[in-house]
């Protein structure tokens, strides 16, 4: 679903200010070319009456939902289904559930997905080949500065490579460790298993060792290199032979790496994305203005069972030349690039104005009976305004 479709409640109101009042920006009614409709809509707010402002927003929402479910015209309910069998019908087909208060809910999972999709975000996955270390057995991985930066280890993996020789057959399993030099001891050098396995010898294969708790104690002491001793005691006598940094180039497939899956730090909010604001009546730049309607006020709770409302947010604020494109959205390179031009006089960007848009948006759920009396669930993409950026 595009943003011009989602739009449309901000077109179809902005027509209706427009044949209600002139725009303040001119005396003859009609707003200049290059003006931003979301740019005039707090403006025009100011110079019309509260009740006006409600009920030309309410009659934007019908006609919006009633395009985005592909109606002409709202239901006509004539003869209600018993709410006893309607609730019945919903509990037997899990599309939703009755609340305390009795009214129906659709489950709604965008929430849990936004969440998801902003973890995705702050999420890298690494992978890291080793080096040969000082002396044999040893092994070095040199970690980015990404993951050094980034700091919270979902997890590390070390990725090994063991070699069955072809005379092999025995069943019996090895044991794989893992061990790291304790840190701050003499030049003794006390070491630590951080990590095992235990491994068949049925064939040659690679296997995983964990090794979260070593790279995020590394990290947080600000080191990004971790050395590792491999060590396979029974391997010699069973035929087996964990690959290494070996010069052999047909061994260089097996070589061993570390793949690490590293999350962003909640302490480090300046690496975050930069949200969009909220409108709270003190700030006149592009913000979200939040705005609700609730189905049973405007007589549509006869024909829709849940959700009980609608966030029909929208975008409103001036979009100054110094914040276009800094939304850090999708819209940003969009946004630099028409900056980029208009900042330099050229022709026609120089006429052409920033304009406040919705740079983040979440889907809704809605239940519903059409004229036949069928209950019908239908999933609305890009339909609750989340974040307002300047395009």
């Amino acid at each position: 679903m595009s943003l011009p479709l989602l739009s449309g409640i901000l077109v179809l109101f902005f027509g209706m200010l427009a044949r209600s009042s002139p725009t303040p920006d001119s005396l003859d009614g009609h707003t200049s070319l290059t003006d931003c409709p979301s740019c005039a809509l707090s403006r025009m707010q100011k110079d019309m009456p509260a009740t006006s402002q409600q009920a030309d927003m309410v009659e934007a929402v019908k006609q919006h939902i009633l395009t985005m479910l592909h109606l002409k015209q709202r239901p006509n309910i004539t003869q209600p289904v018993p709410r006893a069998a309607l609730l019945n019908a919903i509990k037997k087909l899990h599309v939703g559930r009755v609340g305390e208060d009795g009214n129906v809910e659709i489950e709604d999972d965008s929430h849990s997905r936004t969440e998801m999709n902003e973890l995705a975000e702050q999420m890298s996955e690494i992978i890291t080949f080793a080096e040969a270390g000082a002396s044999s057995g040893l092994v070095h991985f040199q970690i980015s500065k990404e993951g050094s930066d980034l700091s919270l280890i979902e997890q590390a993996n070390v990725w090994l490579f063991l070699k069955l020789s072809k005379t092999n057959r025995s069943r019996a399993k090895v044991t794989i460790r893992l061990y790291q030099k304790k840190q701050g001891t003499s030049k003794g050098e006390e070491e630590l298993v951080v990590s095992e396995k235990a491994v068949d010898t049925r064939r040659s294969g690679w296997h995983t060792l964990p090794v979260s708790s070593s790279v995020q104690a590394l990290l947080e002491k600000g080191h990004n290199s971790l050395d590792l001793r491999i060590a396979c005691e029974q391997c010699q006598e069973a035929g087996a032979t964990p690959i290494l940094v070996e010069k052999d180039e047909r061994e260089q497939s097996h070589r061993p790496f570390l793949m690490l899956a590293i999350r962003q730090s909640d302490e480090q909010p300046h690496r975050r994305r930069k949200r969009g604001l909220e409108c709270d009546g003190k700030i006149s730049t592009c913000c979200k203005k939040q705005f609700q309607v609730s189905f049973k006020d405007i007589g549509w709770n006869d024909w829709i069972i849940a959700p009980t409302s609608y966030h029909a947010n929208y975008c409103e604020g001036d979009c100054p030349s110094h914040i276009a494109g800094s939304s850090g959205t999708s819209l940003s390179f969009h946004s630099t690039v028409i900056n980029h031009y208009r900042m330099r006089g050229i022709s026609p960007f120089n006429n052409i104005k920033s304009c406040c848009v919705p740079t983040k948006l979440r889907a809704m759920s809605m239940l519903y009976y059409d004229d036949g009396q069928n209950i019908i669930k239908k999933d609305m993409q890009n339909m609750i305004v989340e974040e307002c950026g300047c395009s």
